[in-house]
């Protein structure tokens, strides 16, 4: 299926920046890198950073969405105070050029409400900037998981909210559990201590 000329550049955007994340992928799992091919991670980088802005609407949020669906519901109510207040005076060619002006303006009105709430703010998109220079210091990236970083995550702040009330003061009770379960940790190394030295 061919696409028509004037749909093409609304998929060369995402396809380019889909090839330089690719790309960027395919370099990182090189065994042993080079000045070159560090260049070339880098430069993939920059052109995935460029266009990945394509992708936004996506990256929107349960909150951010709630709020552009809010929007439109404002919006629609908005449209039909105005095809009643002018329904006499309009012809009915009239009317269809307003009401299709209408929904032009509320799709965009929702994109860019999406678009301002949207973002890449997460720990695998924040990696893949230091890579370049992490490389030469600790060598290939294979070993590198952005899983860690959930894994800590979730007994620093998961459990505490768990043990919370949900409501008031939740972050100093998770704080307080982590600082608890610290303080053991801490007194059973103590406690083993003597013991292994005693053994020995």
């Amino acid at each position: 299926m061919r696409w028509k000329t004037t749909e093409r550049p609304i998929f060369n955007h995402p396809i380019e920046c889909t090839w330089a994340l690719l790309e960027f992928y395919l370099y990182a799992k090189y065994i042993s890198h080079d000045n070159s091919t560090l260049s070339y991670m880098e430069d993939t980088l920059c052109s995935f950073q460029t266009i990945k802005e394509d992708f936004l609407l996506d990256r929107a949020s349960k909150k951010s969405k709630a709020k552009a669906n809010t929007l439109r519901k404002e919006l629609i109510r908005k449209r039909k105070v105005d095809k009643e207040r002018n329904a006499q005076t309009w012809t009915l060619s009239k009317k269809g050029h307003r009401m299709n002006a209408w929904w032009d303006y509320i799709s965009h009105e929702i994109e860019v409400s999406k678009e301002l709430a949207a973002d890449f703010n997460f720990p695998t998109i924040h990696l893949m900037s230091h890579w370049v220079e992490q490389i030469p210091q600790y060598g290939p990236v294979q070993q590198y998981s952005a899983k860690r970083h959930g894994q800590v995550h979730k007994p620093n702040f998961k459990d505490g909210w768990n043990a919370s009330n949900y409501i008031l003061k939740n972050l100093p009770q998770a704080i307080t559990l982590q600082h608890h379960i610290c303080c053991f940790e801490i007194r059973d190394l103590h406690l083993q201590s003597p013991a292994q030295s005693w053994e020995h």
